[in-house]
């Protein structure tokens, strides 16, 4: 039986062609995901394309579909939806996946900010492919989380597909540019940034722990449905327990 040890329902982006695989190369044996997508409009990474994409009820939909797969936990991947209308967002989400679900949610947002709890963290700099409007909105939400953001760029990318096209190599640039002296670790954002490859490298450049938006995301579901186990090449993260606060703060 697939899925025999656990089973993780993602809530994902029909334009997203990066977060499935990564979500599968950080499972361990026994565990399975299933998606369900949602319509992000034009294809658009806009703070108005992803609002207008969680206004109707299409999170709702994609999270009773992901029932009949007997699921532990769904979540919504998709870091800058889960965090476009700021502080508590992300909490609003998971309340309406697990009204409709019934099912334990979370989202990307969530459990990158329990990533960096986890961690220790206190001081990020940040690497995005996202526009300067998006990168804003992400400083504003970790800031009031309690991180001090001290350093964030993007590559200016206005739609998923431009991002699905990105790779590790992209990644390692653009996160030795961000980077700084003062900084203890390295937010990589984006479901759609194809960069799993790149953490254990990173780590080993900079000296400090490296988290990915779908790293923290497959260790949060992982956890939430009781899997520990350690998966290799994904960083310190993969070593730790999901904080007992981390979720319930944002």
């Amino acid at each position: 039986m697939y899925g025999e040890r656990g089973r993780i329902g993602l809530i994902t982006l029909a334009t997203d062609a990066s977060v499935l695989p990564e979500y599968q190369r950080a499972m361990p044996p026994g565990v399975a995901v299933y998606p369900a997508p949602i319509v992000l409009p034009r294809g658009e990474v806009t703070p108005a394309a992803l609002a207008e994409m969680l206004a109707g009820d299409a999170l709702e939909r994609a999270a009773e579909l992901l029932v009949w797969a007997e699921v532990g936990v769904i979540l919504f991947a998709c870091t800058s939806g889960s965090l476009v209308h700021g502080p508590g967002w992300d909490r609003e989400l998971i309340g309406r996946i697990e009204r409709t679900s019934g099912v334990p949610g979370l989202t990307t947002a969530t459990a990158v900010l329990a990533a960096l709890r986890a961690l220790d963290r206190e001081r990020v700099a940040v690497a995005t492919p996202y526009i300067d409007a998006l990168n804003a909105i992400e400083a504003d939400f970790l800031a009031a989380a309690g991180f001090d953001v001290v350093a964030i760029e993007g590559l200016g990318c206005g739609t998923d597909p431009e991002i699905g096209r990105l790779g590790p190599d992209d990644a390692m640039a653009l996160a030795a540019r961000v980077d700084r002296p003062e900084a203890d670790g390295i937010f990589i954002s984006c479901t759609n940034f194809h960069c799993l490859e790149a953490i254990a490298p990173l780590e080993a450049r900079h000296g400090k722990p490296v988290v990915t938006s779908n790293q923290a995301g497959a260790w949060a579901a992982l956890r939430a449905i009781g899997i520990d186990d350690e998966v290799s090449g994904l960083g310190r993260l993969f070593a730790l327990p999901y904080p007992a606060m981390a979720g319930a703060q944002t």
